[in-house]
């Protein structure tokens, strides 16, 4: 049992991990980093966390694919927010807060609903 459930964490996309945190935490919009942190404490992905690298004061991250699990998330969130066909929402003149798509209405005032749209 926990094979699978480690092998559905490690395949989860950051996508799917980042939706499942503000579908839990939807009372207020968060940054990636917030998003990150829970991601880690409540791991629902595999991150690869190593911690502080000796002699630094810096955190090291390290993935499969070398890249730091911050910018990851912050690109598929960046990229998922589009206005068409994202699932996330940025918040207009805030630097890196989002949302569901479906939880916009409640954050954002200069941004109505269009017609025929579903804020679902």
């Amino acid at each position: 049992m926990k094979d699978k459930q480690k092998r559905k964490k490690e395949d989860r996309t950051w996508a799917e991990a980042a939706r499942m945190v503000l579908e839990k935490y939807s009372d207020a919009p968060m940054t990636p980093r917030q998003i990150l942190s829970v991601i880690e404490t409540e791991e629902i992905k595999e991150t690869r966390f190593l911690g502080v690298e000796k002699g630094t004061t810096q955190s090291t991250y390290s993935t499969r694919s070398g890249s730091s699990p911050l910018a990851c998330l912050n690109a598929v969130l960046h990229s998922n927010s589009r206005p068409d066909d994202g699932i996330f929402y940025k918040l207009p003149g805030r630097i890196n807060l989002f949302t569901l798509k479906k939880n916009a209405h409640r954050w954002s005032k200069n941004t109505p609903a269009t017609e025929g749209e579903d804020c679902e």
